[in-house]
């Protein structure tokens, strides 16, 4: 398709799954959307990055081929564009035939650690896609998550708890889904018992749902 008429059609702000529908009919359309992103300064490759991100959750066969030029969406200064690259990634790896996720491993869990909070958020929400996908990694993904208690995050330039706690409690989401088959279930229900004295209730009462789904008996202090 031709990037003006696409842009154009873009910006009138269609719905956007008609145009992931379209784009699963017709992959080469797909180069497009990475093009767009790469040299459109308008709010137009916002679109594109998440048209990609939704291909990505029902097809991600057809987007695995332009695996590494979103990985540079990682680095992108602009946040949304960074954000889409981490959910995609973690779409990606399910098709990785090529082991291509490797080579992005460290830089792509380092992001745990990043002050942002819905940067590392991302990361760690999504972090069980990964796990499923490369149980061999689950050891060290794991490691890492539990680590998420001592990372500061920054709201306004402050160091923020608050955000902290957020984070702690996608964690304990991620845990769920691959609880069953983890070889790491004591630190996973020893880090739930840690949050039941999280500042925030609503990730409090995460951690009693997760202790009590997998038997554990929680001491009332």
């Amino acid at each position: 398709m031709d990037h003006a008429i696409l842009i154009n059609r873009l910006k009138s702000k269609p719905d956007l799954n008609q145009i992931v529908s379209e784009a699963i009919e017709n992959p080469s359309m797909l180069i497009s959307f990475i093009e767009i992103v790469q040299t459109e300064s308008s709010s137009v490759k916002f679109a594109c990055t998440k048209v990609m991100r939704l291909i990505s959750e029902q097809r991600p066969e057809l987007v695995y081929p332009y695996f590494d030029e979103i990985v540079k969406w990682l680095y992108n200064k602009n946040s949304f564009i960074k954000w889409d690259g981490i959910l995609i990634i973690s779409n990606l790896v399910a098709v990785d035939s090529e082991n291509r996720f490797e080579e992005v491993y460290e830089n792509y869990f380092a992001l745990v650690h990043d002050s942002q909070m819905i940067t590392a958020a991302n990361v760690v929400g999504n972090a069980w896609k990964i796990v499923i996908a490369k149980p061999e990694l689950e050891n060290d993904i794991t490691r890492r998550l539990l680590e998420v208690p001592q990372v500061v995050y920054v709201n306004k330039g402050k160091p923020s708890p608050e955000c902290n706690c957020i984070v702690c409690g996608q964690v304990l989401e991620c845990f769920e889904h691959f609880f069953e088959n983890s070889k790491n279930q004591a630190l996973m229900i020893k880090f739930a018992e840690d949050q039941l004295g999280n500042q925030r209730k609503t990730v409090a009462k995460k951690a009693e749902k997760f202790l009590r789904r997998h038997g554990v008996t929680i001491k009332m202090v």
